[in-house]
């Protein structure tokens, strides 16, 4: 069933004095067969069906309603012996659950509501037997304002839930209520989640994906991806509890958050015991723009990440490396420990100058195919282009943030210079964003002129100064992708050398 652009509808199914449908009980049980349904842009809707009972769809697989800002709930009820006209307004107003205990889909797997504007709860604080605990996606765009997802005594219910999308709810501060003041989950109350997929975006107020819990019999052992951006009022991303039981997790992304530590401290444990936290299957970890972290988590402990392939990094107060020898107080990785294993890397300043005094064995970053270096404002320095020597099997290379004067040039006119060169790798694609002070890409005689020589994709992003990049024509004959974004400076784009 679709309905869209109905402008002047407000229920699609609506009970009269003359209609008799097949009854059970307080149930209306209706298409027995009808497995979608879809409403889009009805803007007067405030309900999808109005009646004195509850409404069951045994086959309905997929539930979507976007765009009716009207509509607060998806089944409203009222009494037999009540006027229906008198209480239409009324009821809806009151009304703020979007799913009743009038609501029985036993087979439901598939919910997406958007532009909801005057939800405040997805659940009713009962619902009907069986009802829901089918449902293995869920995603709730911009509704205004809804405070939470799922509350404290229906998480059972959704245990086969396996994805969870929620983004720009403005007036949400959590997702999974643990705990209600005053109440709290009994001891034989067990949860095993099957959630797989987590994506959180653009929610101003979140304050916790899961209320702080201390019992350990709710479990996401479960989850493989977990994405969380723009949270700026969220301090905490995985209660202690939870985190502790992350074996499956594969990729995790933080990006432009308020988040203060990765993992919240065990109230519970001593202070002078150390916790380990083992990620044994996570391949994808980003922090990005995260201004207020200051540790992963508040005490003694290590972590191991096996299997972590692509490390993105960017705008972080915390020291990320550390040498296995000379320990810094929690650094996030040992170099010596997750560099040999990593495709994929993001390096600051502080980063390069650590390594480069250091002595690591010859083939530590052979498996290093993507770097990223970023976050350099010293505008007196010359790219490292000797530092690009160590990643023999580098293939792409991403300058994000720097005030470099030049990409590349000879330290001195030595030979030896001149001989280095040929033991940096060629890469493939190359990308400048916000590299403010380069006025010049290539120069002649320029170390890039061996470094690109089999360049195909160069992106050139918000470089205001770049006044042209002065390349040959050869330089064409490899090049299949050029990206020029925001390069307001920018007079002319090639310059043939003579």
């Amino acid at each position: 069933m679709e309905i869209k652009r109905c402008s002047n509808l407000e229920q699609v199914i609506k009970e009269e004095g003359s209609i008799r449908m097949v009854e059970e009980a307080n149930i209306l049980s209706i298409f027995p067969h009808l497995q979608s349904i879809i409403v889009e842009s009805c803007p007067d809707m405030t309900s999808f069906y109005l009646g004195s009972k509850g409404l069951e769809c045994p086959s309905l697989v997929e539930i979507k309603v976007v765009d009716c800002s009207n509509m607060t709930t998806f089944i409203s009820t009222f009494s037999k012996d009540e006027d229906i006209e008198a209480i239409i307004g009324d009821e809806v107003e009151s009304l703020t659950t979007f799913f009743s205990d009038k609501a029985a889909f036993p087979n439901l797997e598939k919910i997406t509501i958007s532009n909801l504007r005057n939800t405040k709860r997805i659940w009713y604080n009962q619902l009907h037997t069986n009802s829901f605990s089918m449902l293995k996606e869920l995603t709730v765009k911009k509704c205004d304002v809804l405070l939470n997802i799922f509350p404290l005594f229906l998480l059972r219910v959704f245990q086969r839930l396996e994805k969870l999308v929620v983004i720009d709810c403005v007036s949400l501060e959590e997702v999974f209520q643990l705990q209600v003041q005053g109440l709290d989950i009994d001891e034989t109350y067990v949860l095993n989640s099957q959630l797989r997929e987590m994506n959180l975006v653009r929610l101003p107020k979140l304050k916790h994906v899961w209320t702080k819990h201390r019992k350990g019999n709710i479990s996401f052992e479960n989850l493989q991806v977990v994405c969380i951006q723009e949270c700026w009022s969220l301090k905490t991303m995985f209660p202690f509890s939870i985190a502790k039981g992350l074996q499956q997790l594969e990729g995790l992304t933080i990006n432009r958050c308020g988040v203060e530590e990765i993992v919240s401290k065990n109230d519970e444990g001593s202070n002078n015991h150390e916790i380990c936290f083992a990620f044994n299957q996570l391949s994808f970890l980003m922090l990005w723009y995260l201004p207020y972290l200051t540790c992963f988590y508040p005490g003694k402990h290590r972590t191991t990440w096996p299997a972590l392939k692509h490390l993105r990094l960017s705008w972080l107060r915390i020291k990320i490396f550390g040498h296995e020898k000379f320990q810094i107080r929690h650094p996030l990785f040992l170099i010596e420990k997750v560099i040999p294993q990593l495709e994929e890397v993001s390096f600051s300043h502080d980063d390069i100058a650590m390594i480069s005094d250091g002595q690591f064995e010859a083939d530590l970053f052979c498996n290093v195919k993507f770097l990223r270096i970023s976050c350099n404002f010293d505008v007196s320095v010359v790219f490292p282009i000797s530092f690009l020597r160590r990643f023999y099997n580098l293939e792409r290379l991403d300058v994000v943030s720097c005030h470099f004067k030049e990409l590349a040039s000879f330290e001195s006119d030595a030979c030896e210079d001149k001989d280095l060169i040929i033991t940096i790798p060629k890469i493939k694609k190359l990308k400048l964003d916000m590299v403010d002070n380069i006025r010049h890409l290539w120069k002649q005689d320029s170390p890039l002129d061996h470094i690109c020589a089999s360049l195909e994709c160069l992106q050139l992003w918000q470089s205001d100064n770049l006044i042209n990049l002065g390349l040959s024509l050869s330089f064409f004959e490899t090049l299949t992708i050029l990206d020029v974004r925001k390069c307001n400076g920018m007079s002319e784009l090639i310059t043939s050398f003579k």
